[in-house]
Order: structure tokens, then sequence, then C-alpha cells
């Protein structure tokens, strides 16, 4: 929902890197894309994103301990108000074991909460890592449930060493915590002394040093746990503000998988085809993840209601601020990021980085509707489109904008990114800045380059120096869904490889948008009858359109834009002859929505384009 912080955020495998410094491009250390299966699965075959968790199911255990089956944060704070305070307690020695929460995520609405035991094995000045030890009828410490075949094929492949340990904690006190506390903010210091009441008696207690990050490495009960390989994905690690106040204490949750092949720098490099084998190498994927998840729990207490574009957004970012990944690379380098390619429309493409072609969405995907191209593999889209943004306006207005999004605690989404370009770059309204991106979008690699021209629109508005983008164009994803996505754009070919010039070009765009049917009105008849009594969703009005015909050159690294704005438009066969010496000719249609919350208005809004007299619908 755009309404409601993203709660339990998931940075997941092969989709997180981290980015250069704040002023210039790094190398990218992102992990390569996943080659696992015995056909080998897709670059993205592992990633897996939690929705919000607002409410657990408790175990039997903890059940019968605080007297509830379910826990919310509003059950939390009424048990916490009858109970005691402990008294103030330091982070025990390493080496101690005591009982943390876990989940169990493998079945379908129902998010279940239990207590393990973990073992403290590193601290820093920040941070405390305890990794799960405990046994109990499921698995034991961090492994797989007997009989699974990752077990079987790399004896180990859930091991965390104590070398690995000692380098996240140094990874974060020497570079995440300095970068995201200036960039972002710090967390508000919490000690565990708030307690529930009846987890004291039962042995359990969070107690520990109020600066620290709790930092719980566990194999995550998610589907893939239980069901492999019929499920590939897993939850790389997440946060969730609902354990944070069960344990007052700050808490994220990292996955214990391969670490071997998932940390460091240069881990080893070992693809297979088969699927309970194949260890590619990606690196600092978990050190990225760590950073991505812990701009969520700063943001937590910044604003809770930030909407999910801005939220994820400022994650994305944060995987590059602390200098892990390169945005900039593309399928045919030796990595790219999966969201990144995902967004592009490159996706189905093969490549370097790539072997695997996957549909996963495309750039027709809405800024600020999260999920609008679907919740499969498609939601990477959304994720590459945020990254992709929070880069844009980075190199175009510096660190200031991305911190301001971060501490603004009053305004959300769009809203506050207009209040920080008041303050940074007076006069300038987000749409333009929205309508500059989605050009970048399409011309960045192009003509970013020594010599490269643009003419119709100054070339720094339409290119950025942390990425290297363009779309596929002959994705069906970068225009196929009936009409342009708010805040959204369609990239429609109307000329390629030099053939015949559009003659004539007419626009016309929906002034309304309807809100249509619940989502599950088609499947379901209960709510289908409603919408037969009470009518559809009210109409939302459309609040501006842009067309921008972009010819390219790409042999010669030239474009020429011609935009117009409104709800009707039309190019001449004159206007349309200027385009003639440039073998591709592009439409951008681009689809205003100045509310990003959820209204009638944050719909796919229709319209249609006219070619030679012949009317097709966008």
């Amino acid at each position: 929902m755009r309404s409601k912080v993203l709660k339990s955020a998931v940075a997941v495998a092969g989709t997180i890197g981290l980015l250069a410094a704040a002023t210039s491009v790094l190398p990218g250390t992102a992990g390569a894309a996943d080659s696992t299966g015995r056909v080998a699965a897709p670059v993205v075959s592992d990633l897996l994103h939690l929705d919000d968790i607002d409410q657990v199911t408790l175990s039997p255990q903890l059940a019968s301990i605080l007297g509830t089956q379910t826990l919310d944060l509003a059950t939390v704070a009424k048990l916490r108000a009858a109970g005691p305070s402990l008294p103030g307690e330091k982070t025990p020695p390493v080496g101690t074991t005591l009982l943390w929460p876990a989940l169990d995520i493998s079945k379908p609405s129902v998010t279940g909460l239990y207590v393990k035991q973990y073992t403290l094995r590193a601290t820093g000045d920040h941070v405390e890592v305890w990794v799960a030890s405990g046994s109990d009828g499921v698995s034991k410490g961090t492994e797989f449930p007997a009989g699974d075949c990752r077990a079987a094929a790399v004896p180990g492949t859930t091991d965390v060493t104590d070398a690995q340990v000692k380098d996240l904690v140094n990874e974060f006190e020497t570079n995440m915590y300095p970068k995201e506390t200036a960039a972002f903010s710090t967390p508000k210091e919490r000690a565990g002394l708030a307690t529930l009441p009846g987890l004291t008696p039962a042995g359990i207690n969070f107690a520990g040093d109020g600066e620290n990050t709790v930092t719980l490495i566990d194999n995550v009960r998610d589907p893939n746990f239980y069901d492999f390989p019929t499920n590939r994905s897993y939850v790389a690690g997440f946060f969730m503000p609902l354990m944070n106040e069960i344990t007052d204490r700050n808490v994220m949750t990292i996955d214990a998988f391969d670490w071997a092949h998932r940390t460091g720098v240069n881990p080893k490099d070992e693809p297979s085809d088969d699927l309970c084998k194949s260890r590619p190498a990606r690196p600092r994927t978990y050190e990225g993840t760590f950073a991505h998840e812990w701009q969520h729990l700063l943001h937590n207490y910044t604003d809770q209601n930030e909407t999910t574009w801005v939220n994820e957004g400022l994650s994305t970012f944060a995987e590059t601020l602390v200098g892990y990944s390169d945005a900039s690379h593309t399928i045919d380098d030796a990595s790219s990021e999966g969201s990144i390619h995902c967004f592009q429309g490159f996706g189905i493409t093969k490549g370097r980085s790539n072997p695997n072609p996957n549909a996963c969405g495309g750039p027709q995907n809405s800024l600020t509707k999260w999920g609008d191209e679907g919740a499969g593999s498609e939601i990477l889209a959304d994720y590459g489109n945020v990254w992709s943004f929070m880069l844009f306006i980075f190199d175009r207005y510096g660190l200031p904008i991305i911190s301001g999004l971060h501490r603004d605690g009053e305004a959300q989404g769009l809203a506050s990114l207009q209040k920080q370009l008041d303050i940074l770059a007076p006069g300038t309204k987000v749409s333009d800045v929205i309508h500059d991106f989605q050009l970048m979008n399409l011309l960045d690699r192009y003509v970013d380059v020594k010599g490269g021209q643009v003419q119709g629109i100054d070339k720094g508005r339409v290119t950025t120096k942390n990425l290297h983008a363009t779309v596929n164009l002959a994705n069906p994803a970068a225009f196929t869904k009936p009409g342009a996505a708010p805040n959204g754009a369609d990239y429609v070919v109307l000329r390629q490889n030099k053939g015949a010039l559009p003659q004539s070009l007419a626009f016309a765009g929906a002034q309304t948008v309807s809100g249509g049917a619940a989502p599950s009105a088609e499947k379901d008849p209960t709510a289908a009858f409603q919408d037969t009594l009470f009518g559809a969703e009210p109409a939302g009005a459309v609040a501006n359109w842009q067309v921008s015909l972009v010819g390219i050159d790409p042999a010669k690294h030239k474009a020429l834009i011609r935009s117009v704005q409104g709800f009707n438009s039309s190019f001449s066969a004159k206007d349309l002859a200027a385009f003639k010496a440039y073998p591709l000719l592009v439409a951008v249609v681009s689809h205003d929505n100045p509310v990003d919350t959820v209204t009638p208005n944050e719909e796919y809004a229709p319209y249609t384009l006219t070619i030679n007299g012949r009317e097709q619908a966008g």
C-alpha cells in the first residue's frame, strides 16, 4: 500500500548490491547471476520479498506465556504497560546462549513467531551478532531439515564461521554505520528493558546495550526452507518493526544459507547445472542485505508512514551508498543488478550475467504504484525503478535530497520529494523531474558518451552518472499493458531501422481513470456481486499527459526530443520530418499522478495513438 511503510522489507540474494561513494561510481562487486538449476535457474530465481507483517501467530509455548494467540503492535503495547521493566543490563559476553524470536512464514497468510536458541558470536560498538544454535523437531541450528539436497550436495552450506561474523561486524562498524548514520539517521537506543509479562520467568531476556543492533543469523523458515527445489526463492534477510516492539531492541534477521559464496569481496565461484550443488559467487550479498534492511530500521523511526516506493528506493540506494554494487553494469558485464535490468526490460535477454532469461517486468512500470505489473518476478522491476530514480536524483541534486527524504517525518512520497526540491531547486516541479527520468531511462546509454549530442533538451537532463540505462524496446513490458502507469511511461516504437516515417500522429489521453473492481472480483463471486450492487470504485482524475517523440541515432550517439503536454496533441508530417535522420523513433507516453497514495487516481490511464490515421489503444 502506498500509505504504509513496508514493514518487513526483504532484500534477497542477487538483488542487492552496494552503491558507489556519494560522488563517484565505484567498481561493482555485486554477485554474479545465479546459474542454479538442473536446467540452470534464472538470475532472479532465488529472490523472495515479504509483504507487510503487522500480526504474528504465536507458537504454543509463547501463547501460553503471554496469554494470547496473536501479537500486533497494539497488543504488545498493552501487555508491556501491564508488566514491570527489567533492571538495566549490558550485552552478555560472547559465547552466551539465549532465546530470541524467529519467524516461520511457510504457510500462506500466516506468520508464525516462535523462540529458539541463538549463541552470541561477536560484538562491536554498535552491533551484536547471534547465530541460531538450538535444535527442535524441525532442524538444528542453521541447518536445513533432514533430507534437504543442498546439505547433502555441499556439506556445511549453512555454516557461518567466526571469520565471516567478524568481517560482518567490521563492515558494519567501519563502513555501513558511519555512512548510513551520516546520510540517514541514528536509531533510537533500545536496551530490552520494557519486557512483556511472563517472558522473564520463562527465561527469556532480551536486555543489552541500547546502542547495538541485534543481528540474528538464522535459516529463515520460508517455503524454500521446507520444500526445495519446488520453491527456489528464499528470504535473505528482513526487518520487522513488530519484532523490535516485542524485544524492545533494534533487531534484524539475516539468512544463513551459503555464506561461503555470498559474503566477502571475492568469494568462491562454483556454479553448476545441478540446482542442489550450484554455488555461484555473490560478493557482499549479505552485507548488502544488511545495509538495505538497516535503512528500513532507521526509517521506521523517522517516518513510519512513508510510501513503499520511497522507503524501498532509499534502501536500494543504501546498498549503493556503502559501496558494494555498480548499478551501471549491464547484462553483458560480469555482474549486473537483477532489479535494474528487469526494470529496463532486459530480464528476457540472455547475457553474461543473465544466462537464463526470465520475464520480470519492464519499463512500463509505475514509479509510485508498488506491484503494478504483478507480485511475482515482476516486483523486481519496481525495485529497479525506484533504485534508478534515487540514483538519478542523487546525481542531480546530491546527497541532501536523499537525506531529506529519509528525515522528513511530516510528508511522504511525492509530497516529500517536492519539499526537498523546493529547498534544493526552487521552482522545480516533481512532474518535470519524473519526465526527465523517463527520458533518461531510454537515452542515457546512447548519448552519455564523449561526443554524444541531444537536441531539444539539455543533455544533462536526460543522462546520469551512476547508471548506463536504456530500454529494451523489444520487451512487450515496455508498453503492452493497457494504458499508462501512474507516474510511469510507455515506450512505443514508431520507426526502426530506417523504416518509413509516420506521416501523422495524434494522441488522446483519458481525463479520468476507473477505480475498477476489487483485485479479487474476477475470481470472487461475492466481490463481483458487491461491484454489481454498489458499482466499481469511483473514477479518479488524470492530472496531465506528456508525449515525447525521441529520435535516436545509436551509431552517432545523437538524439532529438520534441515534447508536448495535454490530453490531446498531434504531430504533422512536417513535424515528423524533423526525425528523418534518426533511424529509431520512439514515443514516450507519460501519465502524471501527483497523489501517490491509495486513491482511484492510482491506476493505469487509457490513451490512444493514431498513426497515419490508424488508431491503436495504449
